[in-house]
């Protein structure tokens, strides 16, 4: 538990949590869900999450464009956390929340706070993981809503819990908030970057250690550092292809039919052509959850929560993916990415592989494949982006 909670620490994701498998129960006994329920169990790792203006905001302006959906209405938050979505919920007008949450002691909390701004006769917390919760314990409700997006959105198998949900609690018509999201990539050059990483591991370059030669494990060692996601916080003005301009891929948050449609997504991306000439050493990610679908009003554009390096920075940070080695492109050099993300049961997460090709020269350089569980914090050397705001600022 130790371990695996000092893991969780260095992926910097503040959440809540909830659903983590498939309803087949495949993780019953230790397992990552395990990590997750003693990490969110503990009220500083929804701090972070509580003091993301963007992500809050966003989901704010949904539920209320939702207002005409919600009166009256009954919802189900997925990983409700501290509960704050379930409050925004009530307060936009649903007759009755039941706020899913998979911690015991934080699934207390969200029922003091729930009783606390007077909305204890709306809000009701589940104190299961959603796969346990019963029909006979939550109606068909009209709407769902959820944030359970890791760094390059998939990770956390959040969209697996979404369809479930989806299957087994939503009335046929019912909303879905975020209703859909983009994977968004760019490329990028930075060879400082490969070099801090292929520094970190001076340990391993030790050939006197208790008179032993450690030497022949530092290619290993710089091969798995290569291959793990950075996280950090990148300039727009760095990437190769502005955030505007990156090509994404659609995700239809509402429509698989079962949790299984999510083991495997596979797509290509064409980048348009770049400012300047580069040698690529990686893609940086990112995603866009996108709050549009029926019974949203017409007022004003649709919400959306991005992590673009473009938009204001949340406590996702920015993805940064290595490649095998750099890859030289002009400017008017054709460039694809071929991405193949596969969910595995045991790691309750994602391995992410990637090939960029360059089509005008026939060269090709790999991405991973990278566990997107396995994270280098390496924003976390930065400033607190998220100061706490006070009426004084």
């Amino acid at each position: 538990m130790a371990a695996c909670g000092r893991r969780l620490v260095q992926l910097g994701r503040l959440s809540g949590t909830g659903f983590l498998g498939s309803p087949s129960g495949f993780h019953r006994g230790f397992s990552r869900i395990d990590g997750y329920v003693h990490y969110y169990g503990k009220l500083k790792n929804h701090e972070g999450m509580l003091r993301d203006s963007a992500r809050n905001e966003a989901y704010d302006a949904a539920l209320a464009r939702a207002a005409p959906k919600l009166r009256g209405a009954t919802v189900m938050d997925i990983g409700t956390g501290s509960g704050i979505l379930a409050l925004l919920a009530a307060k936009h007008g649903a007759r009755k929340v039941y706020a899913v949450e998979g911690s015991p002691e934080i699934a207390r909390v969200a029922s003091r706070l729930a009783r606390a701004n007077g909305y204890a006769g709306v809000v009701e917390v589940i104190p299961k993981h959603l796969e346990d919760v019963t029909v006979e314990e939550v109606e068909q409700v009209d709407v769902i809503v959820s944030e359970l997006f890791s760094h390059f959105l998939v990770g956390e198998l959040g969209l697996q819990a979404v369809t479930h949900a989806v299957k087994r609690f939503l009335k046929p018509g019912g909303l879905v908030l975020p209703a859909a999201a983009w994977l968004k990539l760019s490329p990028f050059e930075d060879p400082s970057l490969g070099a801090e990483l292929r520094a970190r591991h001076g340990f391993w370059q030790n050939d006197d250690f208790m008179g032993f030669d450690l030497t022949s494990a530092l290619p290993l060692a710089v091969e798995q550092q290569m291959k793990e996601l950075v996280l950090d916080i990148v300039d727009p003005n760095e990437l190769l292809v502005s955030p505007a301009d990156s090509p994404g891929h659609f995700l239809d948050l509402a429509g698989p039919k079962d949790v299984e449609d999510w083991r495997k997504i596979d797509f290509e991306l064409k980048f348009p052509e770049r400012s300047k000439d580069a040698l690529i050493d990686g893609l940086c990610g990112w995603w866009d959850a996108i709050f549009s679908g029926d019974g949203m009003g017409e007022v004003g554009e649709v919400p959306v929560l991005s992590t673009s390096p473009a938009a204001p920075l949340t406590v996702w940070a920015h993805c940064r993916f290595m490649l095998s080695r750099p890859l030289k492109a002009s400017a008017m050099d054709k460039l694809r990415v071929q991405c193949q993300l596969r969910s595995h049961k045991l790691r309750e997460s994602y391995t992410l592989s990637m090939e960029l090709c360059n089509d005008t020269t026939r060269e090709r350089a790999s991405v991973g494949p990278v566990e997107l569980s396995d994270v280098y914090a390496r924003h976390f050397a930065r400033p607190n982006p998220f100061p706490l705001k006070t009426e004084a600022g």
